[in-house]
């Protein structure tokens, strides 16, 4: 999926950056981002999940990293103020619990839908720093240890949570432009299965003006 992603972002910055500027800068634009996540499974609610799902005994540890990427829309309101929203993938972070039936993998795989507004800033022409903040409507697939079968039970989980975000961005013409940032989000998942997650993102990708 991030393959085929970083594939689109390469040919449409191709074209983006190929097609003349035109007189006048639409507000609308696009931003696909490919980065990675510091996301994980939180050791202690998997071990209480598992301890309470059949499981006498649970000892457990996560990864804490995993690739991500965003697909998003923009429209600037004004000169410094606009709105952002689309698809974030976070990734997916594997955990392997040693349980008293036997050592037994899972994993997380989170994405969200979210709205920010964003202040942007030019420091010069072409260059700016930016700041968001916003709120997202979370999704979690959990693959958890399953007693009986000695394999994985899944568990769908979602909810909603708010973020925070700062970044830079440069021009190259009027229809193309790179990026850089760093996102907080502050809760993804629930206590009683992997984790309520607070998770960081940074991200490189392209932006492109329609």
């Amino acid at each position: 999926m991030l393959k085929k992603t970083l594939v689109s972002i390469v040919a449409l910055t191709a074209v983006c950056a190929a097609a003349p500027a035109s007189a006048a800068e639409s507000n609308f634009y696009g931003v696909f981002s490919l980065g990675r996540s510091k996301l994980d499974a939180n050791p202690s609610s998997v071990d209480r999940y598992n301890t309470t799902h059949g499981f006498t005994s649970s000892s457990t540890s996560s990864q804490t990293s995993a690739n991500g990427g965003k697909a998003q829309l923009g429209y600037k309101l004004d000169k410094t103020f606009a709105l952002e929203g689309g698809y974030t993938y976070l990734g997916k972070a594997d955990f392997m619990s040693v349980t008293n039936l036997g050592t037994i993998g899972g994993s997380k795989d989170a994405s969200l839908f979210n709205l920010d507004l964003v202040a942007r800033f030019g420091m010069t022409d072409k260059f700016s720093i930016f700041g968001k903040f916003g709120g997202y409507y979370w999704k979690t697939k959990n693959e958890m240890p399953n007693a009986t079968t000695l394999g994985n039970a899944t568990v769908n989980e979602n909810g909603f949570d708010f973020k925070a975000g700062v970044g830079m961005q440069y021009d190259f013409t009027t229809n193309f432009g790179l990026r850089g940032e760093f996102e907080r989000y502050n809760g993804v998942g629930k206590v009683d299965t992997t984790g309520d997650a607070r998770v960081n993102q940074i991200t490189v990708g392209a932006v492109l003006k329609f």
